[in-house]
């Protein structure tokens, strides 16, 4: 099991590392045998430059006992680790299996040039399996002969007591994710200037443009700072809707958006990539331009004392029915067993 491992000091907290971390968890829960090579073992400064013999030296000591080189990646782990992996895996005689983490898998590797795209045809495209996020990406890539499944995004169902009951609707919102502009942050602070005082709007997460730590100072109340893992949960039940007005160029199926919808919470998102394959407008939220403060401001003001109720519950169900931890990795193993049964 190769993959980045969650490092709050390191600010490794993206949704990368929580989706692998859940992976992980499940394994160490069924008391599956596997070893885990963290591709992020060396996070900070110059120490980076040695992640990639790391990953190197343990996969050769880990192989010759594998049945199987399972690697969880982004952009670069598609351009340089598979390529490796991949011979490493026929040279052990083990399966290899791949997924990219998020939705922009197709867009980075347009830019490839005519060698790369080979090299991707003939590994990525050749893996035993290709697990991908969304089913955009997997329209996409269907042409290819590639044996490809979904693995899509998904988080743990909450105790009970963490559920939000029937607590009345307060006009509560709140943003958990990277704090840049391609999430569209300019926006939501906008719409929250506009709506004033009677809207409670509340962001979270670490910050990757500097221009955000001037223009928190300036709105003190709104930034609320960085959530550990395990406080994501009691913190979203305070709130009443997630908003997440991104544009951001590799989104998937966003971790937060689950979270929410466990919790009972709808969500203001954009038609933007695969978004509004999880986010059914109208029912578990609304979908709105990725670009215009103007729609966030007026899908805020959506919500109601009347309606809510019912978003609160379609959201839940959603989540239940479709993207609950436990059934999402199961479906995901059995694939994997099943393909070393078969040989």
């Amino acid at each position: 099991m190769i993959g980045p491992v969650t490092n709050v000091a390191a600010g490794l907290i993206g949704g990368a590392t929580i989706s692998f971390g859940y992976l992980i968890d499940y394994l160490n829960d069924q008391e599956e045998d596997f070893k885990l090579i963290n591709t992020q073992r060396f996070p900070l400064g110059l120490g980076r430059l040695l992640n990639p013999f790391y990953i190197i030296f343990k996969v050769i000591k880990y192989a010759f006992w594998s049945d199987v080189i399972f690697l969880n990646s982004s952009r670069g782990g598609t351009k340089y680790l598979v390529p490796l992996l991949y011979l490493f895996s026929k040279f052990f005689n083990a399966k290899f299996v791949f997924r990219p983490f998020g939705g922009d898998i197709k867009d980075y590797t347009a830019e490839y040039n005519t060698w790369q795209k080979w090299i991707f045809k003939n590994t990525v495209l050749k893996s035993e399996i290709f697990f991908l996020q969304t089913k955009e990406l997997m329209e996409y890539y269907a042409a290819t002969n590639a044996n490809i499944i979904q693995f899509s995004t998904s988080r743990h169902k909450p105790i009970e007591n963490l559920l939000r009951g029937d607590r009345p609707y307060k006009r509560r919102f709140i943003y958990l994710g990277f704090i840049n502009k391609a999430k569209g942050i300019d926006h939501l602070l906008a719409a929250a200037n506009e709506l004033g005082d009677d809207y409670t709007v509340h962001i979270y997460g670490p910050i990757k443009e500097e221009k955000y730590e001037t223009i928190f100072k300036a709105h003190p109340k709104i930034y609320q700072g960085v959530l550990s893992k395990q406080k994501v949960l009691s913190i979203l039940r305070l709130y009443d809707v997630l908003v997440l007005p991104t544009h951001y160029q590799g989104e998937g199926y966003p971790g937060a958006i689950m979270e929410a919808y466990s919790l009972g919470l709808p969500v203001i998102s954009t038609r933007w990539k695969a978004i509004p394959e999880i986010v059914k407008d109208r029912e578990t939220g609304l979908l709105i331009a990725p670009d215009s403060a103007e729609q966030l401001v007026s899908a805020m003001k959506n919500f109601d004392k009347n309606n809510y109720e019912q978003y609160s519950e379609q959201a839940r169900a959603y989540f239940e029915n479709n993207f609950e931890v436990n059934s999402v990795t199961e479906r995901a193993l059995t694939a994997i067993k099943e393909l070393v049964r078969k040989g």
